[in-house]
C-alpha cells in the first residue's frame, strides 16, 4: 500500500499554514508537533521551509557545479581520487551515471549561504524541530550534498542509511528543488521502520527485501520546490526511479543535510557525505556563521576560517587599541601561550598584560605577577613589584592570588 507523504492521515508536519488552526502556534509549538510525529513515524513532511525562487536558483547553480564536476573527472581520465573530491558513494549511480551525491562547499558560495540562511535563520521550524527531536542545538552538521538524479536512473533497494541503535543517529532533510512527480522518482518511505522489530526482520531477509517494501504500508514523498522530507536515518527509504520524459526539468536534485545526534554514542555505520575542508560544526555555529554571512557589508566569509580568524584578530587589536581591558588581556594571553594565530612573544604580553592591569583586571593583575615574578618578557625578576601585583588581585578574591601572594612575600622576605 502505498500513500502520499503529508497527505490523507500519512505523517505530514505542523508546521504550514496548509494546516487549518483556530489558533496560531508558536514556531516551538509547531516543532514540537512535528517531533512528536517524527519519532513516532520516522519521517515528516515540512512544507515551504525553502522559497521556490531561492529553490530554482540553487538548483541551477548546482547543476553547473555538476557539469564542471564531471568535466574535472572527465579531464582526469576517470582518476577515482578526483571523483572523491566532488562526489559521494550512491546507490545504484547507473552505469552513465544517471544518479549522483554531489558534494556542496560552504566557503566562497554566496547562492548556498543564502539557501541554508532561508531555511535555518530566517525560519526556525526546522531548527527548533532538531533541537527538539535529538535534544539541543549542540548537534552537528554531518552531511551537505545534493542528491541528483536523470531520466533512466532506477529505484534503489529499500535501505536505512543507519543500523539501528537506540537513539537515532542522524537526522536528514531531503529538500526539493523543484516540484518532484511520481514520474520523476520521488523517496519512499515506510514510515515506523526505525525500529528494532523492523530492522531484524530487514535483516533476516536481505534476498525479499523488495517483497518487504510491497508488504509494508509506504509512503512516497511528492514535494513542491521548496518542501522538505525529514526522517530518522534509521527508517527505510529508497529514491525511485526517474521515469521522467519531458524533457527540461526533468533531472530530480534534492538539496540534503544530515545532523549527528551528540546522544547516540554507537557507531554511525557511515562515511558522510560532505567536503572535508567543512569542519564539524554545531547547529548553533552553523547558524552563527549563516547569520554573519548575509549581513550587509560584511565582507568576510564566515565559512573561510583563516579569513575569519585573520578578521578577529584584527578587530581584537581594535578594540584592545581603543582601551578595551578584556581584549588586552586576550592578547597578552595569546602572546603569552602562542595561540589564537600569535606566535610566542614575551615582551609583548608583558606590555598587554599591564594595560590590562592598570585598569584594574584581576586576572592581568595576576598574569603580570607571575611574569614579574619570573622574569619572563622582562629584564630580570622583580618580586617586590609581583607581590605588590598578587596583592592587588588577591584584594579581588582572584583564584590563586592569595596563595600566589604569600609564596611571593616569603621569597621578598627571605631575601631581606
Amino acid at each position: 500500500p502505498v500513500g502520499i507523504l503529508g497527505r490523507d492521515g500519512t505523517p505530514i508536519s505542523a508546521g504550514t499554514g496548509k494546516m487549518k488552526k483556530k489558533k496560531k502556534k508558536s514556531t516551538k509549538q509547531k516543532a514540537s508537533k512535528v517531533s512528536q510525529i517524527l519519532r513516532e513515524e520516522g519521517v515528516v513532511k515540512l512544507d515551504g521551509i525553502l522559497s521556490a525562487s531561492s529553490a530554482a536558483s540553487l538548483r541551477q547553480e548546482i547543476l553547473k557545479r555538476r557539469d564542471l564536476a564531471y568535466s574535472a573527472v572527465s579531464a582526469s581520465s576517470g582518476d577515482d581520487t578526483v571523483w572523491r573530491k566532488y562526489f559521494a558513494d550512491v546507490l545504484l549511480k547507473g552505469d552513465l551515471n544517471q544518479r549522483c551525491d554531489l558534494l556542496l562547499p560552504l566557503k566562497g558560495w554566496r547562492g548556498i549561504q543564502l539557501a541554508l540562511h532561508e531555511i535555518f535563520v530566517s525560519s526556525n521550524l526546522l531548527t527548533n524541530t532538531l533541537i527538539a527531536t535529538l535534544g539541543g542545538d549542540d548537534v552537528t552538521l554531518y552531511e551537505l550534498s545534493a542528491l541528483i538524479s536523470e531520466p533512466g536512473s532506477k529505484r534503489q533497494p529499500i535501505h536505512p542509511d543507519n543500523p539501528h541503535q537506540e537513539h537515532p543517529p542522524l537526522l536528514t532533510a531531503f529538500i526539493a528543488l523543484q516540484d518532484i512527480t511520481e514520474e520523476m522518482g520521488p523517496t519512499t518511505f515506510i514510515p515506523r521502520s526505525h525500529t528494532a522489530q523492523v530492522h531484524a526482520k530487514y535483516n533476516d531477509v536481505p534476498a525479499g527485501r523488495d517483497e518487504l517494501l510491497r508488504q509494508s504500508p509506504s509512503v512516497v514523498a511528492l514535494l513542491n520546490a521548496g518542501d522538505a522530507s525529514l526522517f530518522d536515518s534509521r527508517s527505510l527509504h529508497c529514491g525511485g526511479a526517474n521515469r521522467n520524459t519531458d524533457g527540461e526539468g526533468t533531472t530530480r536534485v534534492l538539496l540534503y543535510m544530515s545532523f549527528r545526534n551528540p546522544r547516540a554514542t554507537e557507531p554511525i555505520g557511515n562515511v558522510g557525505s560532505i567536503m572535508p575542508d567543512i569542519p564539524r560544526m554545531t547547529l548553533k555555529e552553523l547558524r552563527r556563521k549563516l547569520a554573519a554571512a548575509v549581513q550587509n557589508g560584511n565582507p568576510i566569509d564566515p565559512f573561510d576560517d583563516e579569513l575569519e580568524k585573520k578578521n578577529s584578530i584584527r578587530e581584537l587589536h581594535l578594540a584592545a587599541e581603543k582601551g578595551d581591558a578584556l581584549s588586552q588581556l586576550q592578547i597578552g594571553i595569546n602572546c603569552y601561550l602562542g595561540e589564537g594565530h600569535f606566535d610566542v612573544n614575551l615582551t609583548e604580553a608583558v606590555r598587554w598584560f599591564e594595560l590590562a592591569a592598570a585598569q584594574g583586571l584581576a586576572q592581568a593583575q595576576f598574569n603580570l605577577g607571575v611574569c614579574y615574578s619570573t622574569g619572563e618578557g622582562l629584564p630580570k625578576p622583580d618580586t617586590k613589584k609581583a607581590v605588590e601585583l598578587f596583592l592587588l588581585a588577591k584584594e579581588q578574591n582572584y583564584p590563586g592570588a592569595n596563595e600566589a601572594y604569600a609564596d611571593a612575600l616569603r621569597e621578598l622576605e627571605s631575601r631581606n
